[in-house]
């Protein structure tokens, strides 16, 4: 497909799958810094579930995700939809294990904002990396087509079994989705490991969408005019604030969900 055929099919459905982006000597060296973290930094890695781990602040560690965040092919995507001025906003890493768990912890859900009524401010896009190859029997992500547009008055608790699409590619593939589109991971029964990476970009005139990913120095320009920037959006991307100094990630993250879903 073209730039223009990409740029069309996010545009009527929310996403888009670009395969063969990074190749196999990139993800092993992306596989290898993220075994060397969770060996070095456990405390890093959130454990919700024995399937769900993630990590949230890794660029400080590991320069190996840099690549990923300046992707030549998926920044011209992002630029055309976008526009000029996009920025980079966060980087996690999640690992699904296997696991005889029946769904996910957070069912469908929009990213950034869980309040229905707030859904437009989403104005965001995620670019995930696909660092294991993802097959019909593998865990997935699962998403509902249009619920960023035309089908956007879709609540999550509105969808029903066969509206989704299972985006099945294999490692090195990128999948870049509207924020705003509804989606969820799909477990299988005989899953092996499933490892992402998640970056989320906006617009420099917008708010922050997160503060949860560091920007070090080497990180500098206008992709990342946003460091240091105080300008948050309520919403999952934002810390919680009044929370005990030495309460575990985890709990911290869970909290900044919950007071999401109040806001």
């Amino acid at each position: 497909m073209s730039v223009d055929e990409f740029v069309a099919a996010f545009e009527q459905d929310g996403f888009v799958v670009l395969p063969g982006v990074l190749d196999a000597g990139v993800v092993a060296e992306v596989n290898g810094a993220i075994e060397r973290d969770l060996a070095g930094h456990p405390a890093e890695w959130a454990h919700f579930s024995d399937s769900f781990i993630q990590a949230v602040d890794l660029l400080p560690r590991c320069g190996e995700f840099d690549g990923l965040i300046e992707h030549p092919a998926v920044l011209e995507l992002l630029e055309r939809l976008l526009g000029p001025d996009v920025t980079f906003e966060e980087l996690s890493v999640i690992l699904r294990n296997p696991t005889r768990e029946g769904s996910d912890h957070k069912s469908w859900h929009r990213d950034i904002v869980r309040d229905y009524e707030r859904r437009f401010e989403i104005r965001a896009i995620s670019a995930l990396y696909y660092l294991t190859d993802v097959t019909e029997r593998d865990h997935c992500f699962s998403i509902i087509p249009g619920t960023h547009d035309r089908r956007a008055g879709m609540r999550p608790e509105d969808v029903e079994p066969g509206m989704e699409v299972d985006l099945l590619a294999p490692a090195g593939s990128v999948i870049l989705f509207h924020a705003r589109c509804l989606h969820s991971g799909k477990l299988k029964p005989e899953s092996r490991q499933r490892r992402t990476v998640h970056l989320y970009y906006s617009k420099a005139s917008l708010p922050r969408t997160s503060e949860w990913s560091s920007m070090p120095e080497r990180l500098r320009g206008p992709l990342y005019a946003k460091a240091g920037r105080t300008d948050v959006m309520e919403g999952t991307g934002r810390k919680p604030r009044g929370l005990a100094a030495r309460l575990p990630l985890l709990e911290v993250l869970r909290e900044a969900q919950r007071r999401a879903a109040l806001a």
